[in-house]
């Protein structure tokens, strides 16, 4: 008897995606649902003019869609990501006084209650944190009501949203931005819910080494022995890989992620190095 991991239930080109824990596949390369199901990270190249809100909107239901998620959702989606990229087009794109970097979309799953994770990055400068409250702008304001909109949508799903500095995924090499994302549960019948291949500790390091290194971060040292792999990424930042998962200092404290959490425990670390490197 076949569980909920059989083959009838994954994305097309899932199944040979095993040793993607980690990396960056372009969307063009592959199916963005299989990619994610098999724990590494979707992205694309948005485009810099008026059609990139229109563009996101299709990456997000195409993917999801073939995740099985509820129509109700993708919808939801499709206008949280919507808002995200006009924001994009609207702050940075169209407010520059040099040449703007090539905005990205990326998806990805994290977490043990397994999240889908939807990231737009951008080049512009970094002007501090979202507060959550308030959102609302005045009420003769013609704009400025998109992140209020991410806001309430996430909270009906259960979800959550945020605003951190990091590193592109596509550039060559990757340049420094920052990502607006918003992250949904999800269901229990989608194959994006399906546990994470379950990775030895020298594996999952060797992955979060070979994903550091492609966004630019290094020089990076592992050491490996008494069943446990260390790597060191630079001061105040050391990751403890054992089989039963990653532990990793900073300077903020320790953080703990589950062994095939790999995509994730990356971004983390690449966000804390930029917050390090800002200060």
């Amino acid at each position: 008897m076949k569980d909920r991991a059989s083959e009838r239930d994954m994305p097309a080109g899932a199944g040979g995606l095993g040793s993607t824990a980690g990396r960056t596949v372009r969307g063009a390369d592959a199916s963005g649902a299989a990619v994610i199901v098999a724990g590494g990270c979707s992205a694309w190249a948005l485009p810099q003019d008026t059609t990139i809100a229109a563009v996101a909107r299709g990456k997000v239901r195409e993917t999801l869609r073939a995740l099985l998620i509820p129509e109700e959702m993708v919808g939801d989606a499709a206008t949280m990501v919507s808002e995200l990229a006009t924001n994009v087009l609207v702050h940075v794109l169209r407010d520059r006084c040099r040449p703007p970097g090539q905005p990205e979309l990326w998806m990805y799953r994290r977490g043990k209650a397994p999240q889908i994770v939807t990231k737009v990055f951008d080049d512009g400068p970094w002007k501090g944190a979202v507060p959550h409250q308030p959102l609302r702008p005045p009420p003769g304001a013609e704009g400025g009501r998109g992140l209020e909109l991410v806001n309430g949508l996430t909270g009906e799903h259960g979800g959550e949203w945020g605003v951190h500095r990091t590193r592109s995924r596509l550039g060559c090499p990757p340049g420094c931005g920052k990502a607006v994302y918003f992250a949904l549960p999800a269901p229990e019948d989608s194959p994006a819910s399906l546990p994470l291949i379950r990775r030895g500790c020298r594996e999952a390091s060797r992955d979060l080494e070979a994903a550091l290194r492609a966004r630019g971060l290094g020089p990076l040292h592992r050491s490996e022995g008494w069943d446990m792999s260390v790597l060191s990424v630079r001061a105040g930042v050391t990751v403890w890989a054992r089989d039963g998962g990653l532990a990793v200092t900073t300077p903020a404290g320790m953080l703990r992620f589950p062994p095939g959490d790999v995509t994730e425990a990356a971004e983390t670390i690449v966000c804390h190095c930029e917050d390090l490197d800002a200060r």
